[in-house]
């Protein structure tokens, strides 16, 4: 092949048969470079075929000149039933200026021919085709053989009545078949005018030459062989084609012609030439009235029907194809093609859209479109994408219409959709404009938009499930209470697709507020999609998040949602039980020597006790109060040097008030802000048992820190040991006579101790209630020890003995 070959926009593929099977073409497969769709092409070797016979007994008759001939005859052909051709090339003259353009207008004169250069090839890129006995070996039914018989019946009245042409070759070999079951007539090695005035009369020099070599001797008519060439002059064009069609008639059905045509057959065959038909009249044959044939004819002729007219047809469509009375080879390569072409026809144009006649053909393609596209193109074996290589841009197209009809038939085949079509093309052509749905004014529309669009979810993106996500959360608003209660569903199904952040933001407000909606179903659906998605949540989401969110419908008003909440509880503290076990566990093997490995003022620690004190101390105390929080979490400290009285009773106030809200912080002083206090050790004092009544009496635990009894006087307190307990006493707060009292403002909080301490003057010796209240006969009052370094108390100790 020269060079010039590859400017073809075409991709020769695998060559098909011998070229002898083709009068010395090569008859190879092909494709379009451009979409990749099917072709034939037929390659001729003019170096080879300029040395090879056409046949063995004509060793000096060579192939190049009926290929010649038939190269130049069949470019100037057209009709539906001739075999189409998309791209010609001779690459010794790609520019189209060869001889043979000049010569082959007169056939016979073959010397331009023969001074033509024979280094290159000769190309014919037709549409897709196989051989005729390639598919008659096929075994097609009755309606498709004399569909094919029709075919070559038009083909040739078409070259006799308008183009004043005989064929002169009606042989099996002349003829090919479409995928779409069309018999095309090809193979014009020999067509010729009948009458010219070469010098011979009748029949052109070049067909009364290679005539005999090239017709098989069977096809060909008396005349014909007896060489009545004058006779053949003056007989009508029609004649030997017509003769050598009934000979082919007769083998068309294996030699067991029907009926009908049985005597048509014997007119064809007859040996007078002006006794043979012509053959346009043998259409009205019965055989031929088929509803294969009126499907047909109605695809050929569907570019001039009137609009009401194709909305018939593609309405009565179905049946056709479910009553099998269109074949597989119809319905992909005719059919759908008539489909494709309407469907990009009407919805390019935004003035037909807004027609109703022409809305009401879409909406009528739609049904035998799909029908197609699930029955054949999804189940092709031959090509496992061609669903996808011929619906992805006509879906695209129909999601960008603005009609619910449309919009509805593509909801209902997403399941179609994502069998067929890869991750990006679900994601480009049919999400992406699936969305407008969920705006739709339309409630029914909506809700088919959310039920297609959860067979697509796990093959969607990343950002579109973030968008998908932005559109639940609206769904929850909907006015449709089963649009509401269906999103729910769906975002129990679509949590576990979502990225961790995704699922922290929208997961539980979707739930809460799915819990919260009037409709009962909703609130059901809730709780089922809640108990569904446990395990993406954490047991710290489930226990501090999760529960406190169920509880409240443990007592809805309607009792299935108050038995989906208590299964949901059930499920979520068989979580925090498998929790707990797993940290028991774990707590289990870092105690060191059976321990708790936690020190607790008053005894040990125990992990299978969640970390109670157990010691004699608190077990000792029946109704005792409860240590601070301080002193249970970090290990006791020892007594501060102030003294164990007030230490004692410092713990006890902030132990028995620890039901009642913080107070403030220390007061500052009025003129600037004091400086941060340093920090001190917390006291060590667990609780107050109830035999400790007498607040200045003895108490039971030893603690015996350096002060004497002598040192708490219970008389009258000085100034100056007033204003050392007040200094010293700044941080605590006022409990007065409830613990429940707010706490002083800082401009106060002085007086409030000044008050604190006159309570006790009254009655020395008060008792104390349980709940931290002074009894109504408590009476006297507490003097604080002066605040001294350990050097003056050992003095004043010396000095006293």
């Amino acid at each position: 092949m020269g060079n010039s070959a590859s400017a073809l926009p075409y991709s020769i593929g695998n060559q098909v048969g011998s070229p002898q099977d083709h009068d010395g073409w090569a008859f190879h497969e092909g494709s379009k470079k451009a979409d990749g769709s099917a072709v034939s092409v037929f390659q001729g070797n003019k170096p080879t075929m300029a040395k090879s016979p056409y046949d063995v007994k004509y060793s000096k008759e060579f192939q190049i000149f009926p290929a010649y001939h038939h190269y130049q005859n069949c470019k100037k052909l057209r009709h539906p039933y001739i075999l189409a051709i998309h791209a010609t090339l001779d690459t010794d003259y790609p520019n189209g200026d060869d001889p043979s353009s000049s010569t082959a207008a007169n056939p016979g004169q073959l010397q331009g021919a023969q001074a033509m250069a024979t280094t290159g090839d000769l190309i014919v890129v037709t549409e897709p085709c196989v051989p005729l006995q390639t598919w008659l070996a096929a075994k097609p039914s009755k309606e498709q053989l004399a569909w094919g018989l029709q075919c070559i019946v038009e083909a040739l009245s078409f070259l006799h009545n308008s183009a004043k042409l005989s064929h002169g070759n009606v042989s099996p070999a002349s003829f090919y078949v479409t995928p779409a079951g069309d018999v095309k007539l090809w193979n014009f090695s020999l067509v010729t005018p009948i009458g010219v005035a070469d010098g011979g009369g009748g029949p052109t020099k070049y067909f009364r030459e290679w005539e005999h070599i090239i017709c098989p001797n069977s096809y060909r008519s008396p005349e014909r062989r007896d060489a009545r060439w004058e006779a053949v002059a003056t007989s009508a064009v029609h004649c030997m084609d017509s003769y050598s069609l009934g000979v082919l008639i007769a083998n068309w059905y294996g030699g067991d012609v029907p009926q009908q045509l049985q005597k048509a057959v014997q007119r064809l065959q007859t040996s007078s030439l002006k006794a043979r038909p012509r053959l346009q009249p043998l259409l009205r044959c019965p055989i031929f009235d088929t509803p294969y044939r009126t499907v047909q004819k109605q695809l050929e002729e569907f570019s001039v029907q009137p609009v009401e007219n194709k909305v018939g047809f593609w309405q009565g469509l179905p049946d056709l194809l479910q009553s099998n009375s269109i074949d597989q080879a119809v319905a992909v390569h005719k059919v759908f093609p008539t489909m494709k072409q309407s469907i990009m026809t009407i919805t390019q144009s935004d003035a037909m859209m807004a027609q109703e006649m022409y809305r009401r053909e879409l909406l009528a393609i739609l049904p035998p479109l799909f029908y197609i596209a699930e029955t054949y193109l999804a189940k092709d074996r031959a090509d496992p994408n061609k669903f996808a290589t011929e619906m992805s841009p006509l879906i695209s197209k129909l999601f960008h219409v603005n009609d619910r009809g449309v919009r509805g038939a593509l909801l209902g085949r997403t399941n179609l959709f994502t069998s067929q079509l890869d991750k990006n093309q679900l994601n480009a052509s049919v999400f992406e404009p699936m969305c407008s749905g969920f705006a739709d004014s339309s409630s029914a529309l909506r809700e088919l938009t959310l039920k297609a669009t959860i067979t697509l979810v796990p093959h969607l993106t990343q950002p579109n499930l973030e968008k998908l996500s932005r559109y639940l959360v609206r769904l929850q608003q909907d006015p449709e209470s089963s649009i509401r209660t269906n999103t729910i569903i769906f975002i129990g199904k679509l949590a576990p697709h979502l990225t961790e952040i995704s699922r922290q933001k929208m997961l539980l407000p979707a739930f809460v507020r799915a819990m919260k909606d009037p409709f009962d179903p909703c609130r059901l659906a809730a709780m089922k999609a809640l108990q569904t998605s446990m395990d993406l949540f954490d047991p710290a989401g489930i226990a501090q998040q999760v529960l406190p969110t169920v509880t409240p419908c443990l007592l809805d008003s309607s009792s299935d949602v108050r038995r989906e909440s208590f299964a949901c509880v059930e499920a979520c503290l068989g979580v925090l039980r498998k929790e707990d076990d797993r940290m028991s566990v774990i707590e289990a093997e870092n105690v060191p020597n059976g321990n708790g490995g936690m020190g607790m003022v008053g005894g040990a620690t125990s992990a299978a006790n969640g970390g109670v004190p157990s010691g004699s101390a608190t077990s000792q105390v029946t109704g005792g109060l409860s240590a601070t929080k301080n002193v249970a979490s970090h290990p006791p400290a020892p007594a501060p040097a102030s003294g164990g009285y007030l230490s004692g009773l410092s713990s006890w106030m902030s132990s028995s008030s620890s039901a009642a809200p913080p107070p403030s912080a220390a007061p500052t002083a009025p003129t600037a802000p004091a400086p941060a206090a340093p920090i001190v050790p917390q006291p060590q004092f667990s609780s107050l048992g109830l035999n400790d009544t007498a607040v200045g009496g003895a108490s039971d635990v030893d603690d015996d820190d350096g002060w004497g009894d002598d040192d708490i006087n219970f008389g009258d307190t000085p100034s100056s040991a007033q204003s050392n307990t007040n200094s010293n006493m700044g941080g605590f707060t006022s409990i007065g006579a409830k613990v429940t009292a707010p706490a002083p403002s800082a401009s106060n909080a002085w007086s409030e101790e000044e008050d604190f301490f006159k309570s006790f003057e009254s009655k020395p010796g008060s008792k104390l209630s349980v709940g931290g209240t002074r009894s109504a006969s408590t009476k006297g009052k507490l003097i604080t020890p002066k605040t001294t370094s350990l050097a003056q108390r050992k003095t004043e100790m010396a000095q006293k003995k």
